[in-house]
């Protein structure tokens, strides 16, 4: 008999899909009442389940309704397929996120360079004394000159820090460089072939190398950032039981995250596309998961399992800020081809933000979630990381951005036995 109403309820739940067509109604994960008690309503594994759920996103557009606290309704939204990507509008109050905000600030951000480090500073002193022409691309007199006019501009420098290095150069910073270096062969504003003999281009290379590096505009990741418990605090935990319900992963994974990383970007704030997890095929076989071992972590002797992300808006940004996913959804993606940068640097997401496939404007209490992972078909565990999940910040135009990431680890095939060091045990009214 109970197999008869089991099986009527998902009859029912399936009807009611196909009348809602992009909009359906989900609440609670279904399990046998004896493996799921009356004071358990969130997820709960039957025998044959897999071990990690994860939400189909039927396609793009989809809407689902879910209660995740109490009576409110919070709306899903399917922005990709591969990797699925979805977005919840008012996931969180404007007061949770201005909390948050606060307590983040009282913690204190670890605070990114404004300028160029001193010892930077001191290297690029020491660089104007460095004679010669480099053996990389910048030792080649054509490929400054790219109009082949026997004469190198400045705005030609520009284009070969572009082109050769991926460095994006204004006028401004190509003074200062010809300043810092004392390149005189510059001092009537080109280069001429002759001129080009005596020119520091050993200099100059090493020099828009540090650049990249260490220039907070032009560096990978230009942000503060701080770390906080979820535990301790009735807002921060109320978040957490709130992801379990979304999530609909086991107590022991959600509660087995990392903990709550907010992150703020002033002005020309970015994080270029970028991966929330390690590659397998990159580490030696047998290297594990760092949220097993975290004392391996800042020996970058383990590896980053993040199976799910969820990022959280905590205010509006007046101009830029946004999430991009320059490869969701893209058919027959190349990880290494992209990597080439055959179709130009659609990493720099400060130059190639629009250029993604997805976009996703920053709006406070918003919420975007997204799998890093392919699952195991077989043991519905992790299986390798999702290329399709590339993603990143973009620049910062105007104003302040505050965000917060939410990671989640979980097992791969040969580590379900094994448990976060993350873990926290939940409250018991859970």
């Amino acid at each position: 008999m109970q197999s008869f109403y089991q099986g009527l309820i998902l009859f029912l739940s399936l009807f009611q899909r196909g009348l809602a067509g992009q909009f359906s109604v989900n609440q609670e994960n279904s399990c046998r009442s004896d493996r799921c008690s009356s004071e358990d309503r969130g997820p709960c594994l039957d025998d044959g389940e897999k071990k990690l759920y994860r939400w189909d996103p039927v396609k793009v557009g989809y809407k689902r309704r879910l209660k995740l606290e109490g009576d409110k309704v919070y709306t899903m939204i399917t922005k990709a397929i591969d990797p699925p990507i979805f977005e919840i509008p008012d996931f969180m109050t404007p007061e949770e996120a201005d909390h948050i905000i606060e307590l983040a600030e009282e913690s204190g951000f670890a605070k990114s360079d404004i300028h160029l480090d001193p010892k930077a500073k001191e290297h690029a002193q020491t660089l104007r004394s460095m004679e010669g022409h480099s053996n990389s691309s910048a030792g080649y007199f054509l490929n400054w000159d790219l109009n082949r006019d026997y004469e190198i501009t400045k705005d030609e420098v520009i284009e070969f820090a572009k082109k050769f290095k991926f460095l994006y150069m204004n006028l401004k910073e190509v003074d200062e460089m010809i300043e810092t270096l004392d390149l005189k062969e510059f001092d009537d504003e080109v280069v001429g072939y002759e001129e080009w003999r005596s020119l520091k281009t050993h200099a100059i290379d090493m020099y828009m190398n540090d650049m990249k590096e260490k220039h907070p505009h032009h560096r990978d990741r230009f942000s503060d950032q701080v770390w906080l418990f979820q535990h301790v605090d009735p807002t921060l935990l109320r978040l957490k039981q709130r992801v379990h319900k979304l999530t609909r992963l086991q107590k022991r994974i959600v509660y087995g995250g990392e903990p709550l990383q907010v992150v703020k970007y002033g002005p020309f704030g970015h994080y270029h596309a970028h991966y929330d997890s390690s590659k397998k095929s990159d580490y030696p076989e047998g290297t594990e998961c760092c949220h097993y071992d975290l004392a391996k972590a800042p020996m970058g002797k383990c590896r980053i399992c993040r199976y799910i992300t969820i990022l959280y808006y905590l205010n509006d940004v007046e101009e830029g800020g946004e999430t991009a996913f320059p490869v969701a959804d893209m058919k027959n993606f190349n990880e290494t081809e992209f990597r080439d940068r055959k179709d130009g640097d659609r990493f720099n997401l400060n130059h190639y933000c629009q250029t993604a496939n997805i976009v996703v404007p920053a709006k406070k209490g918003k919420a975007i979630m997204w799998y890093n992972y392919i699952l195991d078909g077989t043991t519905g565990w992790m299986s390798h990381r999702d290329g399709r999940s590339l993603h990143g910040g973009c620049i910062v135009r105007k104003g302040m951005k505050y965000i917060a990431n939410n990671w989640l680890p979980a097992p791969e095939n040969d580590s379900a036995h094994l448990i976060s060091e993350y873990f926290e045990e939940p409250e018991d009214e859970f």
